[in-house]
């Protein structure tokens, strides 16, 4: 399938790690595909990952296919400017998480504070809960990286890409996927976290593993959005 000249790049959420992506991959069938490991987990649970530095240091000037899931595409619009023509897609995403001035549907940053305390007592402890909440067990024979955890606990309390996040979807390249019965990002959150011109279309049973729990879903949508247009 055509993704016209852009480089796809997939980049997962928080205590997560790229693993998450292979049904949505095998679904789309796109070639040269870039998956970023946030390096939550040690050793990587999926080989063939890139780390995010090296994924910076090569990006280029090529515009990209980006699609995010949660703090992934959090993470990606806070890294740079993308070139223009860049494509995103958000998947159970958010241009803002914890709660602020203006943004009271967030998550208190007391709920952060204490897992990032958490991260220091038994990060393994912090990671399994987070991802019960989700419906995923915790990869088997892997140890989690605290410091690593901690960071992205720290893009969750302050980053902020609202303003990027309306830039793009001015220009319809963004396209959001939500859960109707996500219990991380729930509908109301998800409406204020994102600006109004952005395109958001519900899973109205999906949780917060969309990419994993309703990959057709997905599939069909990002082939949609692609195929239209700009």
């Amino acid at each position: 399938m055509s993704i016209q000249g852009l480089k796809p790049v997939f980049v997962h959420g928080w205590a997560c790690g790229p693993e998450i992506w292979a049904p949505l991959q095998q679904q789309l069938g796109w070639d040269g595909v870039c998956r970023v490991d946030l390096g939550y987990f040690e050793p990587s649970p999926q080989n063939g990952s890139v780390n995010p530095a090296e994924f910076l240091q090569n990006a280029g000037d090529q515009p990209i296919l980006a699609t995010g899931h949660s703090l992934g595409l959090l993470w990606l619009l806070s890294q740079r400017d993308w070139p223009e023509g860049s494509r995103f897609v958000g998947i159970n995403a958010f241009g803002r998480f914890s709660a602020a001035e203006g943004f009271a549907a967030g998550v208190s940053p007391r709920v952060l504070s204490r897992m990032r305390a958490g991260l220091t007592r038994n990060a393994y402890d912090v990671a399994e809960d987070f991802r019960a909440r989700c419906g995923l067990p915790v990869p088997e024979g892997i140890s989690c990286n605290a410091d690593v955890l901690d960071e992205g606990l720290a893009l969750l309390a302050e980053g902020d890409v609202r303003e990027k996040m309306q830039y793009i979807a001015c220009k319809r390249n963004l396209l959001l996927l939500a859960g109707g019965d996500d219990p991380i990002v729930p509908p109301a959150m998800t409406r204020n976290a994102v600006p109004a011109e952005a395109e958001i279309v519900w899973q109205s049973d999906g949780g917060h593993m969309l990419p994993v729990t309703h990959v057709s879903f997905c599939a069909d949508h990002i082939k949609n959005f692609i195929s239209k247009a700009v």
